[in-house]
């Protein structure tokens, strides 16, 4: 597929750059790179690992070699810790292109989660690795019962708060209000389950990428169930929604209850 020009210019300067910085021992593309959909809307999801834990000092560092080629329009750091456990930061520059923007994370060596799992993240374009960092490997099916059991269980807990509400919303006649709990049941008791039964390992990423790695006939359905205009269609789709969420909660209870 076509790349984003300004997309590779910025890799070859940050690479450059990171191969020469002390302390660093690896870098790797994952994102659209690692799982093959790179195109040219992608944007820059950039993993770093270093020696210690720098990633404050690293950070500075790479928005001098950014502001100075580019320019930073816009950034956003995410508290920590994040739920991945790396430090993270986003960068939209002066000089855009499309809708490119910088998704890096820097993780130190001793950090034992590196987003690394190939069912769920890809294989990465490695740019460097100094120390043999970089394992790929499936998760494990003791990591995805985990995940599989945290997620079923949570499910179970609120369903039948959201499941009501949306009930309530529909017997009011309200539409906003109907929409909203709508959109809360597809996607918060309904998608995960899909997930769970199609793609396990993926099983807390919410509806990302279901257009690719569900069957066809799931996909399209699930599609179809987030096509409405008005309280009516919202009804008429909310009696498939339970019927196939009931379906779906009682097919996987005997490998996640």
């Amino acid at each position: 597929m076509k790349a984003n020009s300004l997309h590779q210019e910025v890799c070859s300067v940050l690479k450059s750059f990171l191969t020469e910085e002390d302390g660093v021992l690896a870098a790797w593309e994952g994102g659209a790179v690692a799982t093959g959909f790179a195109d040219e809307y992608s944007d820059l999801d950039l993993i770093i690992v270093t020696r210690d834990s720098i990633a404050d000092e690293l950070f500075e560092k790479i928005e001098k070699v950014l502001s100075a080629k580019y320019g930073i329009k816009r950034k956003f750091r995410m508290p920590e810790p994040a739920w991945h456990g790396l430090s993270q930061c986003f960068y939209l520059l002066d000089r855009q292109d499309g809708f490119f923007y910088c998704d890096i994370a820097i993780a130190d060596k001793d950090k034992e989660d590196k987003l690394t799992e190939s069912d769920r993240h890809g294989i990465a374009r490695i740019w460097f690795d100094k120390a043999n960092i970089y394992h790929s490997q499936p998760s494990s099916p003791e990591q995805i019962s985990a995940l599989g059991k945290r997620i079923y269980g949570s499910i179970c807990k609120i369903d039948f708060i959201m499941l009501i509400e949306l009930d309530k919303a529909l017997a009011r006649k309200n539409f906003l209000a109907a929409q909203m709990q709508y959109q809360q049941v597809v996607n918060r008791i309904l998608v995960p389950l899909l997930n769970l039964k199609y793609r396990p390992a993926k099983a807390d990423f919410g509806i990302r990428y279901a257009e690719r790695e569900y069957p066809p006939e799931a996909a399209e359905e699930l599609a179809s169930l987030l096509k409405y205009g008005g309280l009516e269609e919202i009804l008429y789709h909310t009696t498939r929604v339970k019927s196939l969420y009931q379906e779906l909660k009682s097919e996987l209870a005997a490998s996640y209850q």
